[in-house]
């Protein structure tokens, strides 16, 4: 039985060809507001400071969640793949003949979804989901100089370049797009809460 083939039951095999499914936004003007007018006056700020960012993920579909959750904790050995519970409207079989498969295949999505960096796994009930979460790389040369909300400009002149840069999180904070504060766990994650979840903890 190929990857993609059918089961009796009517569900597909794990792999990464699952990856296209459910795809999701990486556009801005998806996300809800007023969380969407804070991304992007944020955005054209750093655009302004000759910063640049990547966007990888801004809305995502429930059903992509629950490929990427899932995938991840079969692929880090978190779960037994008989375990994960199904999902209406999803007809994914994560159980495969050679169980040795199951992980791979589990895997082969990990890497399709660009998660092999991730440390933990992307949440189930995500704020993507409502469209108050964004996953951007950022980077830029020398020193920049950015204005806050208010219009008071900051210099960064401190290390890392990037989105973990204090600095930049604080001048993020004033437009309301907050850097997750689970820190190096998901680098590129900022959210409307600081958080993966409708949850304290996540």
């Amino acid at each position: 039985m190929s990857a993609t083939e059918t089961t009796d039951a009517g569900s597909e095999l794990s792999g990464a060809h699952w990856v296209q499914r459910f795809p999701g936004s990486r556009s801005p003007d998806d996300l809800a507001p007023p969380f969407r007018e804070a991304v992007i006056a944020f955005l054209e700020a750093m655009a302004k400071a000759n910063i640049r960012v990547r966007i990888a993920a801004t809305l995502r579909p429930r059903e992509r969640a629950y490929l990427m959750h899932w995938s991840w904790k079969i692929a880090r050995g978190k779960v037994d793949p008989a375990d994960v519970p199904a999902m209406a409207g999803v007809p994914i079989r994560w159980v495969h003949p050679n169980p040795k498969d199951s992980v791979r295949a589990a895997q082969d999505m990990v890497g399709a979804f660009g998660m092999s960096g991730l440390r933990t796994a992307p949440a189930l009930v995500s704020l993507h989901i409502d469209g108050r979460a964004i996953d951007m790389t950022i980077s830029w040369r020398g020193v920049a100089r950015i204005r806050d909300a208010a219009g008071k400009e900051v210099i960064l002149d401190k290390l890392p370049r990037s989105g973990m840069n204090p600095q930049l999180i604080a001048v993020g904070r004033t437009y309301g797009v907050i850097k997750f504060v689970g820190g190096s766990s998901d680098k590129p994650h900022w959210s409307a809460t600081g958080r993966k979840t409708l949850g304290r903890n996540a």
